[in-house]
């Protein structure tokens, strides 16, 4: 085989390297890439994707790590987006000042009230 030739000419057989490991880590690096299984499937020759992810991507802590990390991040943007919604649809706070000339405002508006009923 052209790759047995290969292996002895440069002094590799001592390295146990075979083809389908190789074409295996070729395949891994493509996904965690995040290529196109439809590419990495056409790019191995495998007539269908379902061989191409099931036996070609065996997956790593790291791997998963970084998938868990892009997940929980993406949750902490939709989370911060929803906090900065409520916190727009909240009333502004009012100063003393503006209490108080509110309570005057209700206090004149019950004293003509009062008045008017008196009538």
């Amino acid at each position: 085989m052209v790759f047995d030739r290969f292996k002895r000419r440069h002094d590799l057989d001592k390295y146990n390297i075979h083809f389908h490991g190789l074409r295996h880590t070729f395949s891994n690096m493509l996904f965690e890439l995040n290529e196109n299984p439809k590419v990495i499937q056409q790019l191995l020759g495998h007539r269908d994707v379902k061989t191409t992810i099931t036996v070609y991507n065996s997956v790593n802590s790291n791997y998963v790590r970084e998938a868990t990390d892009r997940l929980n991040t993406k949750f902490q943007e939709k989370q911060k987006e929803k906090e900065t919604e409520i916190e727009n649809q909240k009333e502004p706070e009012l100063t003393n000042e503006e209490i108080d000339r509110m309570i005057r405002e209700l206090e004149r508006k019950k004293k003509r009230k009062e008045k008017d009923f008196e009538m």
